[in-house]
C-alpha cells in the first residue's frame, strides 16, 4: 500500500462557530501532538461533529482559528486541507454503491494521485493503482471482497471499505466519525481490531459513542458540553472528573420530581411491542418493545448513538420499521405515514426544533392547529414569552425560545400522545430549568408524553418510569424514583 508519513499537529485555538443566534462551539481549544489518537466525546448536541467539520473545511470559524503544524488553515476549502494529509470518515456510510470494493479505493487513490484530472479512464485499466487498492483491502481484511459491488456488502464491511478509502489516501492526520455506529457484536469487534492497528505515527482524532473503547484507544481525551470544553487529560482523569460525570448523568436528582401518575391499572395509549429498525444495512433499533398509560411521562434514556432518536422518528412514522408492531389507542398503526400517525393523535417535538422560514410565532403555532383544548391562548398562558414574541420570525429567536415554540406547535395539535426528542438539548442551565417547569406542568395537566432526554436530571424531574436503551435495545424498563437511587445501576447505564 501507499506510504504512510509522519503525523502531523493539529491545534484548535478558541474557536468559536455560530448558525444564526445558536452558539454550537464556544473558544473551544484543542491541542493534538503529532502521532497522538485523541478523542472528543460528549453528550448529544456537545458540538462534535461542528468541530470535525471547522477542522476539515466544511465550516469556518466563526471565531478563533485551525492550524496544522503551525499553518493556519481556517477558511481553506475542504479539498485544499484534504491535500495537506488529512482525511475524514463519516458518520453515515459514504461509498459507491454501484463500483466494486476496489474501484471505491481505486477512487481514493485517485484523488491523491497526477491523474485524478483523468477520470474519463476506466477503472478496470488502473492496473498499478488495483494493486495498491489490494494492499489497502488486505490490511483491512477485504481483499476477498475485491470483486464484489459495494452496495452488496453488509454494514460491518461498508465500515471496513470506509476505513480502506480513508487509509489509501496516505493520510498524516486522521478524523474518524463514529466507526462503530451501528455495527452488531461481531463486527464490531472486527472493526475495534483495524482502529488499534492503525499506524500508530499517524495523527488520530477520534468521535464515538462507545465510551468503554474510546477511553481504550486513546491517549488523551477532550471532553465538549454545550459547546465548550469542560475536561481534557488522559483517559484515567477524564474517569474521575466530577464535571465530566455530571454532563453524562448529572446528580441523578428524582427528589423534586411530582408524586408518580396513578395510571398503571389503565391500558396503554401507546403499546410498542419487539419494535427494529435500521440505516441501510445499519440495525439502530433491536426488539425494542415499551408501553405508555394515559397521563403517564415516559423518559427513554441512553447514551449517545443509542437509539433514542430512532425510536421516536420511527414511533412517528419518519422511518418505516423494519419489525414488530406500534399499537395506538389499541389500533395497529404500524409503518402508517407521519400524516395519518398525526391524524390519529401522534405529535413530535424533533430533536433541532426546526422552525418554518418565514414564519412569525403565531403563524408557526395557526398552522399546526386542530380541534381540542389547546388552542394558542392556552399555549400563550403555558409559555408567556411566547406572547411578547408572536408576530416574530420564529427563525430569530434564541434556542430555548425555539424549543418552546416547537413544543407549542405540537401541543396546537392536540395529541394524544406527545413525542419529545432532546429538548434540551443546547439550551442553557436557566432555559433548562425553565422548560424543566414547563413539562411539570403539562405532567400535572395529564398530558401523556413520551421523553427521549439526554439530561438525566430533567428527565427524573418529570418521569413516571424510564426505559434505557443501549445498542438498540431495552437494557433497563422500571420506576423513575428507584431508577433515580440506584448510583451504580445509572453509572452503569449512563456514566462514563
Amino acid at each position: 500500500m501507499t506510504g504512510m508519513q509522519g503525523g502531523i499537529s493539529l491545534r484548535a485555538e478558541r474557536v468559536t462557530r455560530q448558525f444564526g443566534g445558536v452558539t454550537a462551539l464556544r473558544d473551544v481549544s484543542v491541542d493534538v501532538p503529532p502521532g497522538q489518537r485523541h478523542a472528543v466525546i460528549g453528550p448529544n448536541g456537545a458540538g462534535k461533529s461542528t468541530l470535525f467539520r471547522v477542522i476539515s473545511g466544511e465550516h469556518r470559524p466563526s471565531a478563533g482559528r485551525v492550524t496544522l503544524d503551525g499553518r493556519v488553515v481556517s477558511g481553506l476549502p475542504p479539498e485544499r486541507i484534504a491535500a495537506l494529509g488529512v482525511a475524514r470518515s463519516f458518520q453515515t456510510s459514504s461509498v459507491f454503491d454501484e463500483e466494486t470494493v476496489r474501484h471505491n479505493v481505486i477512487l481514493a487513490l485517485l484523488a491523491h494521485t497526477p491523474r485524478r484530472r483523468k477520470l474519463w479512464q476506466p477503472l478496470a485499466g488502473q492496473g498499478d493503482l488495483a494493486e495498491r487498492a489490494d494492499d489497502v483491502l488486505a490490511r483491512v481484511n477485504l481483499l476477498g471482497a475485491a470483486p464484489r459491488r459495494a452496495g452488496e456488502l453488509p454494514h460491518g464491511a461498508r465500515r471496513q471499505l470506509e476505513l480502506a478509502m480513508v487509509l489509501a489516501q496516505s493520510p498524516r492526520l486522521l478524523l474518524l466519525d463514529e466507526p462503530l455506529a451501528g455495527l452488531d457484536g461481531h463486527e464490531r469487534g472486527e472493526v475495534m481490531a483495524l482502529l488499534h492497528s492503525l499506524p500508530r505515527d499517524v495523527t488520530t482524532v477520534l468521535i464515538e459513542h462507545d465510551l468503554a473503547f474510546c477511553l481504550e484507544f486513546a491517549d488523551h481525551v477532550t471532553v465538549l458540553s454545550n459547546g465548550e470544553v469542560i475536561a481534557t487529560g488522559p483517559p484515567e482523569h477524564i474517569r474521575a472528573d466530577a464535571a465530566v460525570q455530571a454532563a453524562y448523568v448529572g446528580a441523578a436528582r428524582g427528589a423534586d420530581r411530582p408524586a408518580a401518575s396513578p395510571v398503571a391499572a389503565r391500558p396503554p395509549v401507546l403499546d410498542v411491542q419487539d419494535l427494529h429498525a435500521a440505516y441501510g444495512s445499519a440495525s439502530a433499533l433491536s426488539g425494542v418493545s415499551l408501553d405508555v398509560r394515559p397521563g403517564e411521562v415516559v423518559a427513554v434514556l441512553g447514551r449517545n448513538g443509542m437509539g433514542k432518536t430512532t425510536l421516536l422518528t420511527t414511533l412517528m412514522g419518519w422511518r418505516r420499521p423494519t419489525g414488530g408492531h406500534v399499537r395506538l389507542e389499541g389500533q395497529d398503526v404500524t409503518g402508517l405515514p407521519p400524516a395519518a400517525l398525526a391524524a390519529r393523535g401522534l405529535a413530535l417535538v424533533p430533536q433541532g426544533r426546526r422552525m418554518l422560514p418565514g414564519l412569525t410565532v403565531a403563524e408557526e403555532l395557526s398552522v399546526a392547529a386542530r380541534p381540542g383544548p389547546w388552542t394558542p391562548e392556552r399555549v400563550y398562558g403555558v409559555f408567556p414569552r411566547l406572547r411578547e414574541r408572536q408576530r416574530s420570525a420564529s427563525t430569530t429567536l434564541s434556542g430555548g425560545e425555539q424549543q418552546l415554540v416547537a413544543i407549542g406547535r405540537a401541543l396546537m395539535q392536540n395529541p394524544r400522545v406527545l413525542l419529545l426528542d432532546e429538548p434540551s438539548e443546547g439550551l442553557s442551565p436557566a432555559m433548562v430549568s425553565a422548560l424543566r417547569e414547563v413539562l411539570q406542568s403539562l405532567r400535572a395537566g395529564g398530558e401523556t408524553i413520551v421523553l427521549a432526554e439526554q439530561h438525566l436530571d430533567l428527565a427524573l424531574a418529570v418521569a413516571d418510569r424510564v426505559y434505557v436503551l443501549e445498542h438498540g435495545t431495552v437494557a433497563f424498563e422500571g420506576d423513575a424514583a428507584q431508577f433515580a437511587g440506584d448510583r451504580a445501576m445509572i453509572q452503569a447505564l449512563l456514566g462514563v
